[in-house]
């Protein structure tokens, strides 16, 4: 297949799954993709090179910046068709999803939720925010954004993995009312109280180097006292300190191997920066063209996971 017919393939099946843009914008976006799949990173100047296009490299280049400028290309609705057929094809009994927060040098945080699948991350919804960490003022929104498009909770069981940062009572309340199990790291300085004890700082727990302890029915902080959770603790020996989480199941050896999918988000990154795209070098400042360009980045990643999902299953 040579780079013309496959950009049509590519325009008609973002037509066919309803992606929300007219004709030449869709046309353009499987441009942006095709150019991200072949291209060694997603430089402008090394995309360009990508297009099936003919013309000077330099007007190419502006082609691009164009593309990624265009709203409809960087919204939320655009790409929201996309996840609901990905779900609408879910091979699994679970989804696991994962939010996190990467950094572009000291510019910009890209605060993303996804479903962590054979080790990989599916992205189904990021935010581009300043520089820093997020709140849940940040964090339930992509929460409450994804929920529609999930499969009902009949089907699946939906599980919801993240660090410290993600720990707030909201982002587990919202877990909660949305019926889905959780698992959220927490601080050490954060109160506790396993009844009928009394408050006390998670570092107070009798935790040694290479010790594991967990607690029932606990609730958190005196300012909400939510609960009943369940409190895993853990004091790896290769760590200075314990690290612990608050989860709804069963604090156990099972929630700690559960809990370990939180870490598939971490090759997504890569794949999006150094080891793949090559992102943090991209060098755009522009808060328009750099989700745009994140668009673009989310599609390339299911297109290139649905192509080695196929070569796997058919022994290729």
């Amino acid at each position: 297949m040579n780079s013309l017919q496959l950009h049509r393939q590519l325009t008609q099946q973002f037509s066919t799954i309803g992606v929300k843009a007219t004709p030449h914008q869709r046309a353009n976006l499987a441009l942006l993709c095709q150019a991200l799949a072949f291209s060694p990173n997603c430089h402008l100047a090394t995309l360009a090179l990508g297009l099936p296009l003919p013309g000077r490299r330099e007007n190419l280049i502006q082609h691009l910046r164009r593309t990624l400028k265009n709203k409809q290309l960087r919204s939320v609705e655009c790409y929201a068709p996309l996840v609901r057929h990905l779900f609408h094809h879910w091979p699994d009994r679970e989804v696991n999803l994962v939010m996190d927060r990467t950094d572009l040098k000291h510019d910009w945080s890209i605060l993303t939720l996804g479903a962590v699948h054979q080790k990989r991350l599916l992205p189904l919804t990021w935010e581009v925010l300043p520089f820093g960490g997020t709140g849940a003022d940040d964090q339930t929104p992509l929460l409450q954004r994804i929920q529609p498009a999930l499969p009902p909770r009949s089907q699946v069981r939906i599980n919801f993995y993240g660090d410290s940062e993600f720990r707030a009572v909201s982002v587990q309340q919202c877990c909660r009312d949305f019926g889905w199990h959780w698992q959220v790291g927490l601080k050490s300085d954060l109160w506790f109280y396993a009844p009928p004890g009394e408050w006390h700082p998670l570092r107070d727990l009798p935790l040694q180097p290479g010790q594991r302890c967990y607690r029932s029915d606990v609730f958190l902080t005196r300012e909400h006292q939510f609960g009943p959770l369940q409190l895993l603790a853990d004091w790896s020996p290769n760590q200075d300190s314990p690290r612990y989480w608050a989860l709804d199941l069963p604090a156990d050896s099972q929630a700690w191997r559960r809990g370990r999918k939180r870490y598939w988000i971490e090759p997504g990154f890569r794949d999006w920066k150094s080891y793949g795209f090559d992102l943090e070098q991209s060098h755009l400042t522009d808060r328009h063209r750099l989700e745009g360009l994140l668009l673009g980045l989310a599609v390339t990643t299911l297109w290139m996971i649905h192509v080695g999902e196929t070569l796997i299953s058919t022994g290729l």
